[in-house]
């Protein structure tokens, strides 16, 4: 279990103090607020108190720690935040997905607030096919097979689309929120609500 819990939890697990796991920590925190260019292996081995070799003998190259650092983000944010607090609230499957953009006004109004990791990354490395941009790929893969299951269990006609489609508005809102317009979670909602209720087929459906 993290430290802290939220969107921004960091990137430690509580009572491991062991030299990977500072180092992936470490590595997870200056990685979500500095991005990945700007951090080298001298950085995390000072903050992380760890010699070089130490680091190596865990993670075979910086590459491979970043790959570490977004399954780190999945479980974090992917699957202790947003999935755990979409199933706490309960309600229909229409609202957990409109409760998406709740969730997403907390965490831009959030000091700490850092974009999506998975996106930053995946621009930074230019290469959908490597190591770091196949873990990108995947974690934004993840997050979609959320909403599809959302979105099958709302009724929508074509779940895999719709998931395309509302995973673009919430990385949308996520860019906004980058740009300091922390309230754009909230108008994004309301366009999502008339996606969502567009394209749902069965309203007998939860």
């Amino acid at each position: 279990m993290a430290e802290s819990v939220g969107p921004e939890a960091g990137g430690r697990v509580a009572g491991d103090d062991g030299p990977r796991e500072r180092i992936l920590g470490t590595a997870y925190d200056l990685f979500a607020h500095h991005g990945l260019s700007a951090i080298g292996i001298d950085r995390i081995v000072a903050e992380a108190g760890v010699a070089k070799m130490t680091l190596y003998r865990h993670f075979r190259s910086k590459d491979d720690l970043a790959a570490a650092v977004l399954e780190r983000r999945t479980e974090l944010w992917t699957r202790d935040w947003l999935h755990r607090e979409l199933e706490r609230r309960g309600g229909t499957a229409q609202s957990r997905l409109l409760a998406i953009f709740e969730l997403f006004d907390d965490w831009f109004h959030l000091e700490a607030y850092s974009g999506c990791m998975f996106t930053n990354c995946l621009i930074e490395s230019h290469d959908r096919a490597g190591t770091i941009g196949s873990s990108c790929v995947g974690g934004l893969a993840e997050i979609r097979s959320l909403i599809e299951a959302l979105a099958e269990e709302a009724g929508v006609g074509d779940p895999a689309a719709f998931a395309q489609r509302w995973q673009v508005l919430m990385l949308g809102a996520i860019v906004v929120a980058s740009t300091g317009e922390v309230d754009a979670a909230r108008g994004t909602r309301d366009t999502a609500a008339l996606l969502l209720a567009s394209e749902r087929v069965d309203p007998e459906a939860k």
